[in-house]
């Protein structure tokens, strides 16, 4: 099994756990699934590349592939490989994104009226440590 294979097998497992187990043979499956997508990439990025160009140095090439097959990802491995997951699939259980409601987040842009920032300022003025600097 190719690489995109073993990554589509990850994503379904995690993401498409209904789909991925009516599945009868997953090794298979995802084997013959990374072939496709490897073809289709490989192929995509010959189109995305084009010919080589007049005058164009070994890192200038390099950069011209290199740019056709992250494209060609783009644009494949959605489609084969990173399907959306299912709707009705447990995705507050499964992620790992931190949420308003764990204690731990802190919000990354200082937003007066959020609950947290308050808090934060509430302790800040209970602290009354001069060398605190102020926000």
């Amino acid at each position: 099994m190719n690489h995109y294979g073993a990554q589509a097998q990850r994503h379904w497992q995690t993401y498409l756990p209904q789909r991925y187990a009516t599945i009868e043979d997953p090794n298979s499956f995802f084997s013959t699934l990374g072939e496709q997508a490897a073809q289709q990439i490989e192929q995509r990025t010959r189109e995305l590349a084009g010919p080589d160009q007049p005058g164009e140095g070994y890192l200038g090439k390099l950069g011209r592939l290199n740019a056709a097959k992250q494209m060609a990802e783009e644009e494949i491995l959605p489609e084969l490989i990173l399907i959306d997951p299912e709707i009705d699939s447990p995705t507050d259980e499964t992620s790992s994104a931190p949420t308003t409601a764990d204690p731990a987040w802190t919000p990354l842009v200082e937003d007066p009226t959020d609950p947290w920032w308050q808090r934060v300022a509430e302790e800040e003025d209970d602290e009354d440590d001069p060398a605190t600097p102020a926000r």
